[in-house]
């Protein structure tokens, strides 16, 4: 239930969509999570998670494989449409790229682990898995303190020996990056690419189309009354992994 109300609350915060009938014109809104990529003709355009694909002079401007919020709007009398169904809109904003990283597939390091050298996580939350509309990336957020004020990122390793045929465990570790903070961190949204376990795992099934269920669990370092713990998450997330 809890990861469904975060869920909710990601598109509740994000997806202002509309759709308006009256005198007959359509129209829509939105400032949602996007994933920008790119169609076989070139096309630079965004997957937004509102389901509407949609393309402007802004837009093919940023960086496929990267993710930010897109405040946009498309009225019928007034914008168009693609050949390949994509919608020519009116961008109001565009926010910063995402948080965002790659899996390591490799045990995660283990020379830092005591409490003065390892960094805890003070929140983790694993909000979706995106599947292959959003290139089979993971969406999450996380906090930590501010510490020396340094900038962190999260790291994500899995290790092909730990789990089982439907149990992966992904460790996740806190790691320095560019730039500074002045406060504590709380939901810094963040998307890692999954696509080298969905590969890994396909490459076991027989035939195309067929399916399997994975149960993810995450683990990483959190403080407990002052002490460091490594902790894995007690409820599983499920990825659905499809041969193609």
């Amino acid at each position: 239930m809890k990861k469904v109300i975060l869920l909710l609350t990601v598109i509740g915060a994000t997806l202002l969509m509309t759709s308006c009938m009256a005198g007959g014109e359509t129209s829509y809104t939105g400032s949602p999570l996007s994933y920008i990529t790119f169609t076989e003709t070139g096309t630079v355009y965004a997957r937004t998670l509102d389901g509407l694909p949609i393309t402007s002079p802004e837009i093919k401007l940023e960086l496929p494989g990267s993710f930010l919020y897109i405040k946009y709007s498309w009225k019928e009398s007034e914008n168009t449409i693609t050949e390949e169904g994509i919608y020519n809109v009116t961008v109001m904003e565009i926010s910063d790229p995402v948080d965002q990283s790659s899996l390591w597939p490799v045990a995660a390091p283990t020379e830092r682990v005591n409490s003065d050298q390892e960094i805890p996580l003070t929140a983790f939350n694993q909000l979706f898995y995106g599947g292959p509309y959003f290139d089979h990336h993971w969406i999450c957020n996380f906090g930590y303190k501010k510490g020396d004020g340094g900038k962190k990122t999260l790291a994500f390793y899995h290790d092909v020996n730990e789990g089982n045929v439907h149990e992966v465990i992904i460790d996740i570790r806190l790691v320095d990056a560019p730039g500074t903070v002045d406060k504590d961190q709380s939901e810094v949204m963040h998307a890692v690419n999954m696509k080298p376990i969905h590969d890994y795992y396909a490459a076991t099934l027989t035939s195309k189309g067929e399916q399997k269920t994975l149960n993810v669990y995450f683990r990483y370092y959190r403080e407990v009354g002052g002490k460091l713990e490594l902790y894995k998450t007690q409820q599983y997330s499920p990825m659905q992994i499809v041969k193609e």
